[in-house]
């Protein structure tokens, strides 16, 4: 990934920080046992279950200290981007966002149909945007709330990404899924193809000034989802991760704890995004939810990648800012819905963020495979 969070292979930086405490949050019903790894091909998601003995180690695992000493991993150089072009849409989706135990639509109205191709200008860098740190207050505010940290481990290190609690494809009565990119659930470095995260934990609304860092309690991952093509062969233009987590230690389903945000798929490329991270490179310290406001401003043609270009934003946003969702129609009432997220930047372009394009295959990881949810 760059500049903010992600390991990525050539030219993209990684986002990684490390673990938390953890307290005894309720674990999921999910297959006991060694943990599984399940591939559709004909629908390219990977999916990835852990067993109820590595949840409850995940637990024990994220304590405050190590939390606060994990660093996010680091950044690989690439080449300049190339220049914008029409990005050919599917027909467009949404997944609505809701409230805490409010479920139904409290996102904008816009129609799946309103969207189309657009054809995406480069001006040159620096691309504008406005960057700034999110009120403490708004922390547990929604639809702040439905942002955070998660924690895992990758061969040995310990690592933080940014994530948001989104529609589920479980639906309203059991919201409990996390949207982040691929990298912080599996080949985090990039060149370890086919090694999923462990102790991966998710923290909404995550304050790592404050007393109590976790106001909602902690998510363990339950099942882990992503692209096959990223996570065997490291294509960051469909660099997309989903997480489904066991609720928290009041029995809470991570939805009705914090809500959660809406989701996109096939709207058009030229958007205004509102992005959240929690950065930890430098000159950021991980502690903090910082939130950027920016419209696309170029393309990326990833090399060999199987996906759309990419979309860049004006976002200062470093390491550990990884998988930290770019929401449209985002306001103080509503979350809006996903369309991309911090993924990955050039050292030669610091005020940039990168995103994959959002399409159908980016629903179907939300989906865990399924064609449709």
């Amino acid at each position: 990934m760059r500049k903010f969070s992600m390991p990525m292979a050539a030219g993209v930086l990684a986002l990684a920080l490390v673990p938390a405490a953890a307290a005894a949050p309720a674990l999921g019903a999910t297959a006991r046992g060694q943990a599984a790894a399940t591939a559709t091909p004909r629908e390219e998601v990977t999916t990835h279950s852990v067993s109820l003995a590595a949840q409850r180690a995940t637990l024990a695992y994220w304590t405050r200290e190590r939390m606060e000493s994990a660093k996010p991993p680091p950044i690989i150089h690439k080449r300049l981007p190339a220049r914008g072009r029409i990005i050919a849409a599917g027909k467009p989706g949404r997944a609505a966002g809701g409230a805490p135990g409010r479920p139904g639509d409290v996102t904008g109205d816009r129609p799946d149909s309103s969207s189309g191709p657009a054809t995406v200008s480069r001006p040159d860098y620096p691309f504008p945007y406005s960057s700034f740190n999110v009120p403490a207050a708004d922390y547990t505010q929604w639809p702040y709330e439905v942002n955070g940290k998660i924690f895992f481990v990758n061969n040995g290190g310990n690592y933080v990404c940014s994530g948001t609690s989104v529609a589920s494809y479980h639906g309203a009565k059991l919201e409990d899924e996390v949207w982040t990119a691929g990298h912080c659930v599996g080949n985090t470095s990039l060149t370890d193809p086919g090694v999923w995260d462990s102790n991966a934990i998710f923290v909404p609304a995550y304050n790592g000034t404050a007393k109590v860092t976790d106001p909602f309690g902690k998510f363990v991952a339950t099942r882990l989802a992503t692209v096959n093509t990223f996570f065997y062969n490291a294509d960051i233009s469909e660099d997309e991760g989903a997480m489904e987590v066991a609720a928290n230690a009041s029995g809470q389903a991570l939805g009705q704890a914090v809500g959660w945000d809406g989701f996109a798929w096939n709207y058009p490329s030229q958007e205004a995004f509102t992005a959240f991270g929690y950065p930890a490179a430098a000159p950021y310290t991980g502690n903090l939810m910082i939130e950027d406001i920016a419209s696309t401003a170029a393309t990326d043609n990833w090399p060999g990648g199987a996906g759309q270009p990419l979309l860049g934003i004006g976002d200062p946003m470093t390491g550990g800012s990884s998988g930290g969702a770019w929401d449209i129609d985002w306001s103080r009432s509503s979350p809006g819905y996903i369309d991309g997220h911090n993924d990955y930047k050039f050292y030669s372009q610091p005020n940039a963020m990168y995103s994959p394009y959002q399409d159908s295959l980016s629903n179907r990881v939300r989906c865990f495979g399924a064609s449709s949810c």
